[in-house]
């Protein structure tokens, strides 16, 4: 799947944020991708997208979301928006009909004390409204709090029963909060625990980025797979397209891998030319700890080794 990143415009401020690159480093690039270029770029690879996630910044402070949302529909297209729904929806959003349009809400949801009462007002009229549609997303950042308001959120609007976990990853030469490697055995804990809780609910945590094996015992990935949800350790990063068709590897990579998505005729292209880019500048991953130049599941290529972000951090 490949990513539209439509605007720059946030009203959120997450200290672990990922785009924050992005605003700080866009330069002269346009603040918002405009529907003709989305139109412009879905021609040019023609009958290559099957789907798109429909990310930010903010998407519902993006003028022409739900213009974008029927144009991938006419094209056949599915829409994922990554969203924190802490905006009021966007005019004509409400009237969408998710399966027609084949669309689907992921919010990035954080604690209920990181809202202030219309933000939460927001979450909750959006809730009532695409709680069909809408799943769950969670990054892992504070090990001292307890997730717990997300499931109460999912039985209060009967959402979807799955939870996207991600790890608070470091933007390449820093600039955002996250959680070092030192304490990534205490994170694997954390997720344990968390996993657990969930479960006992009736609802499954999934690994999304940032997970290491060895964060974890042996025991404690066979209890995760015997939970149900899904358990992995490599990076499956896709293809950002911003403002001015500017594409990139991914957030934490944003300033090693930018080109031009037009100057390619297929998405392998696209998809070998940035990771190019990224091995020019950091080489060939070997991991962010010492054991990993030695491990069997980075040799087996079922472990990455943690994101390439950490390599300009001192860790």
């Amino acid at each position: 799947m490949a990513n539209l990143y439509l605007t720059h415009k946030c009203n959120r401020g997450c200290p672990f944020c990922f785009a924050r690159k992005v605003l700080k480093e866009s330069g002269k690039i346009n603040e918002t991708l405009s529907l003709k270029e989305i139109e412009n770029l879905i021609n040019h690879y023609d009958g290559q997208f099957k789907n798109f996630g429909l990310l930010g910044g903010e998407p519902f402070l993006y003028p022409e979301l739900v213009e974008v949302i029927k144009l991938l529909k006419s094209r056949g297209i599915t829409s994922t928006v990554f969203t924190s729904a802490t905006n009021p929806m966007p005019e004509g959003l409400a009237q969408l009909d998710p399966i027609e349009c084949k669309l689907a809400f992921v919010v990035n949801v954080g604690l209920r004390d990181t809202y202030n009462d219309r933000q939460f007002q927001n979450l909750e009229a959006f809730f009532n409204t695409f709680h069909q549609a809408a799943s769950l997303s969670y990054t892992i950042f504070d090990l001292s709090t307890s997730p717990t308001f997300l499931f109460d959120l999912i039985d209060k609007y009967n959402l979807s029963r799955i939870i996207r976990t991600g790890i608070a990853l470091p933007i390449y030469k820093g600039g955002n909060q996250y959680i070092p490697i030192d304490d990534y055995k205490k994170a694997g804990d954390y997720f344990i625990k968390c996993a657990d809780e969930a479960a006992s609910r009736g609802i499954i945590m999934n690994m999304d980025c940032g997970f290491i094996a060895c964060m974890f015992s042996t025991s404690q990935i066979g209890h995760l797979i015997k939970l149900g949800g899904h358990v992995g350790f490599v990076c499956g990063a896709a293809i950002d397209i911003g403002p001015e068709l500017k594409a990139w590897n991914c957030f934490p990579l944003f300033q090693l891998g930018k080109v031009n998505a037009m100057d390619y005729n297929t998405m392998e292209d696209l998809n070998c030319a940035l990771i190019h880019k990224v091995d020019e500048t950091l080489g060939e991953s070997c991991g962010v700890l010492p054991e990993c130049g030695s491990c069997d599941l980075k040799k087996r290529k079922r472990c990455d080794g943690g994101c390439r972000s950490f390599s300009s951090i001192d860790i």
